[in-house]
């Protein structure tokens, strides 16, 4: 009996031992996204033996590395560092308790910017506090040939906060990463302090997570990734900078707020020559800048708040202002940007350097996809290929609608699909004002959605739908057609170089200018439509090529995507709506149950009430036609609808 009782206990014990065993093995595996320039989220505490899976769902490319160098994602024989790309995974599974640091070696150091840590088991992690600032130096640090730093990144390197590191004219081949707060780096000279990648570093100038640092008076080219790139910083300046022929964007700030871009020249940019992503509210101003020659003259993915657009000139680019809303990085969806006072013309460079976005907003002005709250007011938009302002959807994993935006004050002329466009179905608040124009989609735009009468109950101010229901399936076959052209990722290198640009002006070049205290509310009542920064009369610039546009579809050039999109899109609902209409008027005719005058009560019920009308008759009238009938009529042709703009979606790439 004892050797029985014994042996049970033994049982038990090692049933137990395998519960526990199965049970550690079995610790469900932890995500983090990876969006652009952040992991989400960026600390996270795990049981030992959990498997973390890092799915990556940024536009951009990255990696995950060990800051140990430890484990990385992806390696490369032929790179430095290897990459994952949208919809790639990688997974690895924490065994010891301990804390890993990790990083994205293209947008971070191994300690600051795109960075991220797990921690495994029972052990202590403390943030340290922020660091309280008293004062600041004002040394300044000479680079160049014959002064005491020869290198730009050695002068950084021992530089104290308020340092102003002075470069003398030349041609840096290196890449500069700073991490010490409120310095300036500035030229002496803007067009012959030239930083220079070689197309071997990723970026030029670099700095995470780095309060209040100026960047001024300088160049930076060919550098595989961006110009200069802040990321998570509140304070950041970068003025009279020339950017050009670099393979991601121009100038760049990330989760970045209070920061002014001024005076900068950028050309050359597969993507955007200016970008603000992620913040809200933003607290940044872009003025007098010079835009031309990118994919998209400025791009803010998710970024708004107090974030002003003002007296820039964006022409010549793929396309011009297009902030917009995507789930490749946090906080969608984008909202409340200001772009006013702004010349944006002829945005039809098909030549420039570009992504594929580029290519779904090529010809277009100001695009607003997926906005909300956005105030578009007195800006000059002239000669594009498709549309002048559109505001639109955007699908990406989730659907976005542009919400609340107004365009008031504009003058938008020589569009050549339509000067004014509100792409539908749905999206509440968006209002058209005051614009000189001369084609609108749908047509009386402004009658319909004015801003005076927007918000009113008045059912006038509700139709049609919020906008042209064919524009969701025309930004399909924009995608689709990006997704089947061939890019040239090297075009950026071979762009033309820009000439010589003004430089910028110092009562005092020794004294530093650290980002500090630089937002303000522009006077905006005081900004008038740009007129003046144009070279010639106005009427000389009216030389878009037309295009014809019949129900919803471009005639003369349509692409074989746009075609089919736009036909199913725009003409099926109509389609659907003559099939109910037929079966309701035939079902009138021949129906027992609708005898004399009622029978053209019905009738005036189906005419007249546009497409519900006809519903009703069917659904809650005397209907005689069979109730499978009018499932497979009017849910089966709903269904098939919907299945079809999810095909759309899918062969175009927007999902």
């Amino acid at each position: 009996m004892h050797n029985i009782l014994r042996i049970l206990f033994l049982s038990f014990l090692m049933m137990l031992f395998a519960c526990g065993g199965e049970e550690s093995a079995n610790l469900d595996p932890q995500v983090i996204r990876v969006v652009d320039d952040e992991f989400s989220p960026k600390v996270i505490r795990v049981e030992p033996g959990t498997t973390v899976i890092w799915e990556s769902g940024g536009a951009n490319d990255h990696n995950v590395i060990a800051s140990d160098g430890s484990w990385q994602a992806i390696s490369s024989d032929y790179f430095e560092y290897g990459i994952i790309t949208k919809g790639d995974q990688y997974e690895h599974t924490f065994n010891e308790p301990g804390i890993y640091d990790y990083y994205c070696p293209y947008h971070g150091t191994n300690n600051k910017g795109m960075v991220g840590t797990v921690i495994v088991g029972d052990v202590d992690y403390t943030v340290e506090p922020e660091k309280v600032i008293v004062s600041l130096s004002e040394n300044v640090l000479s680079v160049g040939q014959g002064e005491k730093f020869i290198k730009i990144q050695d002068a950084v390197d021992v530089a104290q906060e308020g340092d102003l590191i002075l470069i003398n004219p030349g041609v840096y081949n290196e890449s500069i990463t700073v991490t010490t707060s409120h310095l300036t780096l500035r030229g002496t000279d803007r067009n012959k302090v030239i930083i220079d990648g070689q197309f071997m570093s990723e970026n030029g100038i670099q700095i995470y997570e780095t309060d209040g640092v100026t960047v001024e008076n300088l160049s930076v080219r060919n550098f595989t990734l961006n110009g200069v790139y802040w990321n998570t910083a509140k304070g950041f300046k970068g003025s009279y900078l020339t950017v050009y022929n670099n393979g991601d964007y121009g100038v760049y700030a990330f989760n970045s707020t209070d920061g002014v871009f001024d005076n900068i020249y950028a050309s050359g940019h597969p993507d955007s020559g200016i970008y603000i992503g992620q913040c809200y509210p933003c607290n940044s101003l872009i003025y007098d800048n010079v835009v031309e020659g990118n994919a998209l003259g400025y791009s803010g993915t998710n970024a708004g708040g107090h974030l002003y657009l003002y007296n820039n000139i964006w022409r010549d680019n793929m396309s011009g202002i297009v902030p917009n809303t995507l789930d490749s990085e946090l906080n969608p969806p984008g909202r409340e940007t200001t772009i006013v006072g702004n010349l944006v013309i002829n945005n039809n460079n098909y030549e420039a350097p570009t992504n594929r976005f580029g290519l779904v907003a090529k010809g277009m002005g100001i695009v607003v996809p997926g906005r909300v709250g956005d105030i578009i007011e007195k800006n000059l938009v002239l000669n594009h290929d498709r549309y002048g302002i559109v505001a639109s959807p955007m699908l990406d994993a989730n659907l976005y609608f542009s919400q609340h935006v107004s365009v008031k004050d504009n003058v938008v002329l020589d569009s050549g699909y339509t000067d004014l466009a509100l792409a539908g179905p749905w999206g509440p608040g968006n209002c058209f004002e005051d614009n000189v124009y001369q084609t609108s989609t749908p047509p009386l735009l402004e009658q319909l959605h004015n801003c005076s009468s927007i918000n009113s109950s008045n059912l006038i101010a509700r139709f049609p739908l919020q906008g042209d229901p064919s524009g969701l399936m025309m930004l399909a076959g924009f995608f689709a057609d990006a997704q089947t052209t061939e890019l040239d990722k090297n075009r950026y290198k071979e762009y033309p170089w820009p000439k010589e640009q003004e430089k910028m002006q110092f009562a005092d070049i020794n004294k530093p200018s650290p980002a500090i205290n630089l937002f303000y509310v522009p006077d905006l009542d005081s900004i008038q439509v740009p007129i003046n920064l144009l070279n010639e009369d106005l009427e000389n610039y009216y030389n878009s090529e037309k295009e014809i546009i019949m129900s919803g579809v471009p005639i003369s050039s349509p692409t074989l995507w746009q075609l089919l999109f736009q036909l199913y899109g725009y003409l099926m609902p109509f389609v659907l709506y003559a099939a109910w209409a037929a079966l309701a008027i035939k079902d009138i005719d021949s129906n027992d149950r609708v005898n004399g005058s009622m029978k053209y009560v019905w009738l005036g019920v189906v005419y007249l009430v546009p497409f519900f009308g006809v519903l009703v008759y069917h659904l809650v009238g005397p209907s005689a036609i069979s109730r499978s009938m009018k499932l497979a009529a009017i849910v089966g042709g709903l269904f098939s609808y919907i299945a079809i703009l999810v095909a759309g979606a899918l062969i175009s790439g927007l999902v």
